[in-house]
């Protein structure tokens, strides 16, 4: 007993054996089965053609198999995960070696009139090979599954498929495989028609009118993998809030595909952004697309979030030339590393220029005629601003003045400026230069010195999911370090969409705008910052206020509860794009601009009092939180 033991441990410690290996043994059991055979077949008086030595004709269909072995690479599986699709390998290898010894016999008979094989015993023979090694790969299976039901049957988790397709039928031997940490309890379907039927052996439960996660709670089932989009948008929402709100984690099928065994290191839950249940945007209308083809863009603030995600989908319409400019040297080096790897048929430049000096800012423009520009350049983190006032007055405002004089100056033909919802009723100096420089484009567009009628814009959106200084990249750092999660305030609410979607639509906008437009993007709705924190506490497996503490700290300076993309006095219009309308809103005379600008060239001279009096005469709306 103690050497199976030992056997049996041994075993169970094998991971996977080397193909070489599994070619050996099935040469190996083809000898033996092919041996029983022909001793089968002389037992039963059966006389061969002795036209050939039995050591020859047994040589001769030991290489047609090997080499049948060989072209259809039946060793190349891992036997204890063996699938139709492997026995289907075998199939064809053992009857193609079969038809193969046939016609060799066939045209012998032909050449010399006598055959080298009986027939009869070349045909049952074949069986016997193939029931031989098909049985070992069982044997093997089943060997490991009850190895596996020993070792591990307590640390095995509840996981059901949410709908029955080929798709999701083919996750099925990754998850009931013997190295899975699942134990695949049911499918779950809408179709009531397959209620209490099986599918790959798998129960399939059709739910009626109670919400999902009544029937998982039932079946004390922990994790689902559910497909995005298989389920209405609603039900499917419903079924992941549930999922979350029960601790019951939701992983997405398609990371099963690469036949991985450990459906633990395979699965991944879903991510946040991927949780907003937006709609996917996809620019296809030709006549914006070719606005930017074989065109030279300049984006100002590149190697940023939202300027790195606008040069990445640009490149996608094949720019003449894509200039990515920016300050900070270590992103925009890893930028530049990113599209030399890939996107390398992207012709882009990458420059490094500070856009509030002028001078060299001017060099960009000399040395390659840009004719659009995205203008994402920016400071824009709210409390570290109210500290350093002046920066956000030298980058926001400044910054995005010289951008528009060269532009003018050198001809650009569009220009589109990357605003935020903080420039609506701002609370703080970043929002309310943002606003400025809102105001700085529309004043331009309309300025005699745009002799060349460039096409100046502005969008305007909120936050983004997995910006730099995000608050989920925040709340990331805090749950991985144990807690706690920091929330200003427990009523706070935010607009959120995610990166891609945002560039997406700066570009519609982009395409559409004929200059001097205010572009606001729909947020959908907004986001409590707790709730927001609850459900990634949630996504990571952890329960809030248990494993993870939510503690308030206030609201920082410049802060507000709520954002908005639109001043209470502003009109919209529609655009043909339905998550993107028009802002009407009133801008201060030119002389006023002119000589708010004059008096802030002062800027180093002027203290935190001075500067919001300056910028209240441009931004009425404008309230500080002192």
């Amino acid at each position: 007993m103690k050497k199976i033991s030992f056997i049996l441990n041994i075993l169970g410690k094998i991971r996977i054996l080397p193909s070489w290996l599994i070619l050996f043994i099935d040469i190996v059991l083809l000898i033996v089965s092919s041996t029983i055979s022909y001793i089968l077949f002389k037992q039963l008086g059966i006389k061969f053609y002795k036209d050939f030595p039995i050591e020859i004709r047994f040589t001769i269909a030991l290489i047609v198999y090997i080499f049948f072995f060989l072209v259809f690479k039946t060793y190349t599986g891992i036997i204890r995960y063996s699938t139709l699709n492997d026995m289907g390998r075998l199939f064809k290898a053992v009857f193609s070696a079969f038809s193969t010894l046939l016609i060799i016999d066939t045209a012998y008979y032909l050449y010399k009139g006598t055959n080298i094989f009986v027939i009869f015993t070349l045909f049952y023979s074949t069986f016997f090979i193939f029931f031989t090694l098909m049985g070992f790969r069982i044997l093997v299976k089943i060997t490991f599954q009850n190895l596996n039901k020993g070792n591990k049957v307590s640390f095995k988790e509840s996981i059901a498929i949410v709908g029955v397709n080929s798709h999701n039928i083919s996750l099925v031997e990754t998850l009931i495989s013997a190295q899975s940490n699942f134990n695949l309890v049911c499918f779950i379907d809408t179709n009531k028609g397959l209620n209490g039927k099986k599918v790959a052996g798998i129960n399939v439960l059709a739910y009626d009118k109670k919400p999902i996660v009544v029937y998982l709670r039932l079946k004390r089932i922990k994790n689902i993998v559910l497909t995005k989009g298989y389920l209405p948008e609603e039900v499917e929402q419903k079924l992941i809030e549930d999922c979350i709100n029960n601790d019951i984690k939701v992983y997405k099928p398609e990371l099963l595909e690469n036949n991985n065994s450990d459906a633990k290191e395979t699965l991944k839950t879903y991510n946040l952004e991927e949780l907003l249940f937006r709609e996917t945007i996809e620019i296809k209308n030709s006549k914006i697309i070719e606005q930017f083809t074989n065109k030279t863009i300049l984006v100002t603030g590149g190697a940023g979030s939202i300027g790195s995600e606008l040069a990445k989908q640009l490149c996608g319409f094949e720019p003449k030339e894509l200039i990515i400019l920016d300050q900070a040297e270590t992103p925009l080096y890893e930028i530049e590393m990113y599209f030399k790897k890939n996107i390398p048929s992207c012709n882009c430049h990458f420059e490094l220029v500070d856009v509030t000096n002028l001078e060299e800012f001017e060099t960009v423009f000399k040395k390659y005629r840009p004719e659009i520009i995205f203008h994402a350049a920016a400071y824009k983190h709210v409390p570290l601003l109210e500290k350093n006032f002046k920066q956000a007055i030298k980058v926001n405002i400044f910054g995005t003045k010289i951008c528009l004089d060269l532009a003018m100056k050198y001809g650009v033909n569009k220009f589109v400026y990357v605003s935020t919802d903080k420039a609506v009723n701002p609370t703080n100096i970043m929002g309310a230069s943002k606003r400025f420089a809102e105001m700085l484009g529309q004043t331009a567009y309309n300025c005699k010195k745009n002799v060349h009628k460039m096409q100046i814009m502005s969008t305007r959106f909120g936050n983004v999911l997995g910006s730099n200084g995000s608050v989920v990249n925040l709340f990331q750092e805090q749950i991985l370090a144990g807690g706690p999660i920091t929330v200003t305030h427990p009523d706070v609410n935010r607009f959120f969409m995610t990166i891609p979607e945002a560039c997406k639509l700066v570009i519609e906008a982009a395409a559409m705008g004929l200059g001097g437009q205010t572009y606001l993007f729909d947020m959908g709705r907004s986001i409590k910052i707790v709730d927001l924190a609850e459900k990634m506490i949630h996504l990571a497996g952890k329960i809030p206020n248990k494993d993870i503490k939510i503690v308030f700290t206030g609201l920082r300076p410049g802060e507000k509860l709520y954002e908005e993309v639109l001043t209470a006095s502003a009109e919209t219009l529609p655009t043909y794009h339905p998550k993107i309308v028009i802002a009407k809103e009133e801008n201060p005379c030119v002389d006023t601009i002119e000589e708010v600008m004059v008096n802030l060239k002062r800027l180093n001279h002027l203290d935190r009092k001075e500067v919001i009096e300056q910028l209240k005469l441009i931004v009425p709306e404008f309230v500080p939180y002192e």
